[in-house]
């Protein structure tokens, strides 16, 4: 193993990095956020639950392709570059976004519309799979050893941004448009906004290079086939990143995407009040995912993931339980915290548990393995759930199980002494 030496970040480097994560959390934030807007627009409206479903089975179809997306783009970040692939990613995710933004509606071209936004939000997952893995492992890969977790979380930060955003516009617009304007016209302001901030962020990527740490790497090997040598050596660790982010994934889609949904139609909150929350938990995110991140450098991995999976654990219940007897949003902002410990953590640990060689490869494969099955699947499940057992409480066990899968990953497969080197072989 080899002490990694590390070059100086510069902030416009943290911003080029996690642009790809803004643009691709406001798009999939948006589309939850939407969803009876979008399930009017592209769907029948005789029914308006099966509208509903299927208006979230096509967002989950926006996670079909993500495991084929991250092993392509593994494939590149680990043999031409992290800065390269992370050029190409984010080009083809903010073409995406405003396609969308121009579709035809189903009253105008009838089922055309729902499928080609189904092919374009399966395009967009494809892009988006080699994106977030890659922004983390470069940022990881730049960062000063005692500020890796700090300098990571950047990641979700930007996550988060891209959602307090998504939700922030599309709240002032639900308020100061009529609603007829806002369902006709305002949602494709909304995703041609996302678009431009792609553009940017190409802009922004084209004076980024690579890590001194990648550098070394190529020194001291250039695998032809990385993708081969990650399932020959590493696939153990793959299985432990995939169960290790299953309480990310339902976190992420559940608290700070599906609930806009849930409060809105389940409990009977206004659109507008629905995003106004949304946003503000996002916004009290933001700073206590950085708190989590600098507990994580001095403490260590396990001690923060061990705050989040007991707290989804404990803390599910109770929550939901008193926001639905008293109505106040405020009941939630302990799972919002517990959410945040997780999010501080996660993105170093991956980068962590994998050799240089492959680690654009594995990261990739583990991480969109569960955002595909378990995130892009949540608002259906629960959706589902629900409906089936007639039960708001369902999205609280959901948490709770998820956690529980976690917690055996980090209670039995982690290290007791974590994030002290990264390996460049």
């Amino acid at each position: 193993m080899n002490q990694l030496t590390t070059s100086t970040l510069k902030t416009r480097s943290i911003i080029a990095s996690i642009t790809g994560n803004i643009i691709e959390w406001y798009d999939f934030s948006l589309y939850l956020y939407l969803a009876p807007v979008i399930a009017h627009n592209f769907f029948p409206k005789e029914n308006k639950l099966m509208s509903l479903l299927l208006t979230f089975l096509v967002f989950a179809m926006g996670f079909v392709l993500r495991p084929l997306g991250s092993i392509l783009f593994g494939h590149f970040g680990d043999s031409i570059g992290r800065a390269r692939t992370l050029k190409i990613t984010i080009l083809l995710t903010a073409l995406s976004a405003i396609c969308i933004a121009l579709l035809p509606t189903y009253q105008t071209i009838g089922m055309l519309a729902p499928i080609a936004l189904t092919l374009l939000r399966m395009l967009q997952g494809l892009c988006i799979s080699g994106e977030f893995a890659g922004s983390m492992i470069y940022l990881t890969e730049s960062a000063p050893s005692k500020k890796r977790a700090l300098i990571s979380c950047m990641t979700n930060n930007g996550s988060n941004f891209g959602i307090v955003l998504a939700t922030s516009i599309a709240a002032l617009l639900a308020v100061c448009m009529p609603v007829n304007i806002f369902n006709t016209y305002g949602w494709r302001l909304l995703f041609l906004l996302g678009g431009l901030i792609g553009l940017f962020g190409l802009w922004l990527r084209n004076d980024i290079q690579e890590s001194d740490v990648f550098k070394k790497i190529k020194e001291k090997t250039n695998l032809k086939a990385p993708l081969l040598t990650l399932m020959r050596n590493q696939k153990r660790n793959v299985l432990y990143v995939f169960l290790l982010l299953i309480m990310s994934a339902s976190g992420c889609y559940v608290l700070m995407g599906y609930l806009t949904t849930y409060l809105h139609v389940y409990l009977h909150f206004t659109m507008a009040k629905a995003l106004q929350i949304q946003a503000l938990f996002n916004m009290i995110s933001l700073f206590v995912v950085t708190m989590f991140a600098i507990i994580s450098d001095r403490y260590g991995r396990r001690f923060t993931l061990y705050i989040a999976a007991f707290g989804y654990i404990i803390l599910s219940i109770p929550c939901f339980y008193y926001l639905q007897s008293t109505g106040l949003w405020i009941c939630l902002l302990p799972l919002v915290i517990v959410y945040s410990a997780e999010q501080a953590t996660t993105p170093v640990t991956m980068v962590e548990m994998f050799p240089g060689a492959t680690r654009y490869s594995g990261v990739s494969i583990g991480y969109n393995l569960s955002m595909a099955i378990v995130g892009g699947t949540a608002p259906l499940v629960n959706t589902w759930l629900i409906s089936t057992f007639n039960n708001t409480m369902m999205i609280a066990y959901y948490l709770m199980v998820c956690a529980v899968i976690s917690l055996m990953i980090v209670m039995f497969k982690l290290p007791k002494v974590f994030g002290q080197r990264l390996e460049l072989t």
